[in-house]
């Protein structure tokens, strides 16, 4: 998925070539342009762009002070882009936390590598700000009562809180599925998992479409993991559970995939997160 844009700039041409480039490579992400800062000021506000093209040097209004005014309401990704090249105003600009800095004149590639990257950053922040808002969500269930088999649901729904797929499509699948495996005591294999959840053992059609929401749920919680790595290494939950619920050359060449630095994702292994999961819910 891709981030909505705003380009700011007072020379007509600059911001039609830019217009041009996000057009061409970034389909339905513009939301607008303008060549002066008061009424860019006041069209990204209410807009609200996650990502905002920004010149420096504007005729009515300095660029820093239209940062300073948008942030006021809500904070998007700044690349500014100028001919100034005084490092103290460079400076001043980082200071106000831009993203980038783009010396005119315009290269595409650089554009093109730019706005890829930002997107990339805004995509990570979504996913850890969804799991922080599952870690919240499973610190209500403080009054579950427990026997042995409501122990081990606790137990469950709360690892996957901390994972950041509780009430995701597929995760009840999957608790059940651990449910059914830890009952087995190491004695089963996936395909009698996946027949044990539904309705009609002997539909294939039902049998295919558990095992693919259940493959889903788990390539979420890697993904989840992975992208939790690359922002806080040093994060608990990474460090805790990381390893143990993914083979971690796998999570490293996802972790890799993320930067830019590897270009292919890394695999998971449905059965490894399954008994994973019950030795981590098991006292």
């Amino acid at each position: 998925m891709m981030s909505s844009i705003y380009i700011v700039d007072d020379d007509l041409s600059i911001v039609n070539i830019l217009k041009d480039i996000i057009e061409k490579n970034f389909d339905g992400c513009l939301l607008g342009s303008a060549v002066c800062g008061k009424d860019a000021m006041k069209e990204i506000i209410d807009l609200k762009p996650e990502i905002v093209l920004l010149d420096y040097l504007l005729p009515d209004k300095d660029g820093l002070e239209i940062i300073r005014g948008i942030r006021a309401v809500y904070t998007p990704v700044i690349v500014m882009i100028s001919e100034v090249s005084d490092k103290r105003m460079i400076a001043k600009a980082y200071k106000e936390k831009i993203e980038f800095f783009i010396n005119k004149p315009i290269n595409v590639i650089e554009i093109l590598s730019v706005i890829e990257k930002v997107n990339e950053y805004l995509m990570m922040k979504k996913t850890i700000h969804q799991f922080e808002n599952a870690i919240s969500s499973i610190k209500k269930i403080s009054d579950f009562k427990k026997d042995d088999g409501q122990d081990l649901l606790y137990k469950l729904k709360k690892l996957y809180g901390k994972l950041g797929i509780i009430g995701s499509s597929g995760c009840d699948e999957l608790i059940k599925a651990v449910c059914f495996a830890k009952s087995r005591k190491g004695h089963y294999n996936l395909a009698e998992v996946y027949k044990s959840i539904v309705i009609d053992p002997n539909d294939e059609n039902q049998i295919y479409a558990v095992e693919k929401r259940i493959r889903r749920i788990v390539v979420r919680a890697f993904k989840i993991m992975a992208a939790l790595g690359v922002e806080d290494p040093m994060h608990f939950t990474f460090e805790n559970y990381g390893s143990q619920l993914f083979d971690f050359v796998e999570l490293r060449k996802e972790m890799k995939y993320i930067r830019g630095e590897w270009s292919k994702q890394g695999k998971i292994n449905v059965k490894q997160f399954i008994e994973s999961s019950i030795l981590l819910t098991t006292d």
